[in-house]
């Protein structure tokens, strides 16, 4: 309607201003043509200035009703003839330049010039009225007086249709949008009508097309949502609650335990020789047998206890029902244990194979013997291992003593690691000779000494690093101090056969890549394989004795030579003694120490001795301290003998004064 009454009001202005104008250019069109008329009268009486003409001259301007007045003057600027329409005096206004028209007091001024011949002798000034554009004005006003108002109610009517048409569907379409954006309905849609083909029925058709999209990319966000909730506190491959989870719940249950005075129980669980089963079936063959013990867990435990697997072969289990007694929670552990074991013993089908199950399990329980997530799983996990050490297939309840030794085992392993980098290990040698004291070689020994000089036992930190995994730089190192030791003996002028003795952990002879890294520091160092001899123990050939028999052929290929240590301390070797590439055994030294005073040890170190001989290997006799061992063993054809009662082990110096300066000890 604003717009509509701007248009009228600019039309008439502009209408009045267009019209004034063509009046003006008309008027001068007619004052111009007067002056042509007239122009010889108007000549003739500026120069003859004839009275006769004057009345004649103004009777023709009374005959132009235009004319308002007329003035003529001369060539100097005097009035020769003024004309005068009304009564009114006239005010002779002058105008500077000729030919143009000025509006003064509703007057419009003209001014021509007077030409007799081609000379100017005088100028005629006309003034007409500007009444028609007045009467122009006051008609454009009452047309826009009425104009508007009928615009006024055009304009309403036309919004009015035009709401209808555009506005009211798009008002419309914005609630229905406002309405699903508010409730969050992405799944509703905009109804349209099949017979509308309007803008709008399109905009609402593409709308639901993108709420559609919309509705299914938020179902794929929410189901998004739940994966990885799953993966969040939920184990991958067999559906149990995992690290995150079971500890959420441990930190819920500790509270109701310790605010109510309620007991609960946390059992940690690790299944006996899984690695065997990932190793010599594949990974897939060991998640079968997870996926089918989680199953087995779920049937023994009740539902308001968390099962969860924390990884690898290790699960928890955390009693959600308190008892009101430590006690009760112990009984309750003992029967679940016997229902556990039951199970587990089962047979189960791995890949079309039998296999047969046990698990090493550690049990604490709170609040009493911890009140944190952590040190539940610190206590549980203590415990387990402890089963494992107890021979594995049973349970352990944590008792206080274990977690000192666990701290005591993890300050060994700092200790270990701290040794490594300090250079606190150092090599001993145990000569070996004959029954003269001859020295036909020596044992290399590790030992440790602190820096503040204390000397710590081999039988304590060994286990230790080989359950650490430390024993694998530990070995490395001891191997390639020995050979370096043993080459310089060699450079010396050793006897040429004297030969060096290096034990070889288990751990370390298993590792894929025990060849390529002794093959690497024989050419490292220049040693010669054929002067060493590797001490393994019974233990060697549990897991795999194929395995184990094509790795010691493929030493003795390089020129090494193979004694089994400790013997008769195992319990699987003597079926495959024949097998296996050796050329010594060593007589335990728990045989030799009470020989010649139990008849069993006497006996067993009689029949080791005998058994060597009928394969044709040497033996060697540890730990010989007295004369009578000595005789003993002599007796019954041990030829090589180590022990206190000939040398203790030494230091590398000391050996050189042994070895080269020929020191006797008798």
């Amino acid at each position: 309607m604003v717009m509509a009454s701007a248009l009228i009001v600019f039309y008439s202005v502009f209408a009045y201003q267009h019209e004034k104008a063509e009046y003006a250019k008309e008027s001068v069109s007619e004052l111009k043509a007067i002056t042509q008329v007239l122009e010889n009268d108007y000549a003739t009486l500026v120069l003859n200035g004839a009275p006769n003409l004057r009345e004649e001259l103004l009777r023709k301007w009374q005959q132009f009703p235009v004319l308002e007045h007329a003035d003529l003057a001369g060539a100097s600027g005097q009035t020769i003839l003024h004309y005068s329409k009304s009564a009114q005096a006239h005010q002779n206004i002058q105008l500077v330049e000729p030919d143009t028209i000025k509006a003064v007091d509703n007057l419009l001024l003209y001014k021509s010039i007077v030409v007799s011949g081609d000379e100017e002798v005088g100028a005629v000034t006309y003034a007409i009225s500007t009444d028609s554009s007045e009467k122009l004005l006051i008609a454009l006003k009452e047309l826009i007086v009425i104009s508007i108002p009928i615009a006024f109610v055009l304009a309403i009517f036309l919004s009015i249709w035009l709401q209808s048409i555009f506005v009211k569907p798009l008002q419309d379409l914005m609630e229905d949008i406002k309405d699903i954006t508010l409730k969050q309905a992405y799944a509703k849609t905009i109804f349209v009508n099949k017979a509308d083909s309007s803008e709008y029925a399109e905009m609402a058709k593409h709308f639901n097309s993108l709420l559609q999209r919309m509705n299914a990319t938020l179902n794929e966000v929410e189901q998004s949502k739940k994966v990885a909730q799953e993966l969040a506190y939920y184990d991958e491959l067999t559906g149990l609650a995992n690290r995150r989870l079971l500890t959420e719940h441990m930190e819920y249950i500790l509270d109701i335990a310790i605010r109510e005075h309620r007991h609960g129980a946390l059992l940690f669980i690790d299944l006996d020789n899984f690695k065997t089963l990932n190793d010599s079936r594949g990974h897939a063959a060991g998640d079968e047998l997870l996926k089918k013990v989680a199953a087995s867990l779920k049937h023994v435990f009740r539902g308001v206890d968390t099962i969860a697997r924390l990884g690898g072969d290790e699960f928890v289990i955390l009693s959600g029902q308190l008892e009101d007694s430590e006690e009760a929670v112990i009984n309750q552990i003992h029967s679940l244990m016997l229902k556990l074991r039951h199970v587990l013993s089962e047979k189960f089908i791995i890949q079309g194979e039998i296999y047969h199950l046990t698990a090493s399990i550690g049990i604490t329980t709170f609040p009493n013997m911890a009140t944190t997530p952590e040190g539940l799983m610190k206590q549980a996990d203590t415990a387990m291992y402890r089963a494992k050490e107890g021979g594995r297939d049973g349970y352990r309840f944590y008792q206080l003593e274990m977690q000192t030794d666990a701290d005591a085992k993890l300050q060994m392993e700092t200790d270990l690691r701290h040794a490594l980098s300090a250079n606190e290990f150092k090599l001993y040698y145990q000569p070996q000779v004959d029954e003269f004291g001859r020295i036909l070689g020596a044992e290399a020994l590790l030992r440790w000494f602190k820096k503040d000089g204390e000397m710590v036992s081999p039988s304590e930190f060994i286990p230790i690093a080989e359950m650490t995994g430390l024993i694998l730089p530990i070995g490395e190192w001891v191997i390639k101090e020995a050979f370096g030791q043993l080459k310089k003996w060699k450079q010396a002028d050793i006897a040429p056969d004297f030969r060096l003795s290096i034990n070889i952990s288990p751990y370390q002879f298993d590792q894929d890549n025990f060849l390529e890294t002794i093959t690497s520091l024989l050419n490292e160092t220049g040693v010669s394989a054929s002067y060493v001899t590797l001490e393994i123990t019974e233990g060697i050939t549990v897991k795999d004795i194929h395995l184990t028999i094509d790795k010691m052929h493929a030493l003795t290929d390089l020129g090494f030579k193979i004694s089994m240590d400790d013997f008769g301390t195992g319990y699987s070797s003597l079926m495959y003694l024949k097998k296996l590439p050796l050329s010594e055994l060593k007589v335990d030294q728990s045989f030799v120490r009470d020989l010649h005073v139990d008849q069993s040890d006497a006996e067993i170190a009689a029949t080791i001795i005998a058994m060597a001989k009928s394969l044709s290997l040497d033996v060697v006799a540890e730990g010989v301290e007295k004369e009578s061992q000595l005789s003993f063993l002599t007796y019954h054809g041990c030829s090589v003998f180590q022990g206190y009662y000939f040398h203790k082990p030494m230091p590398a110096k000391e050996m050189d004064d042994l070895l080269f300066r020929n020191v006797v000890v008798l």
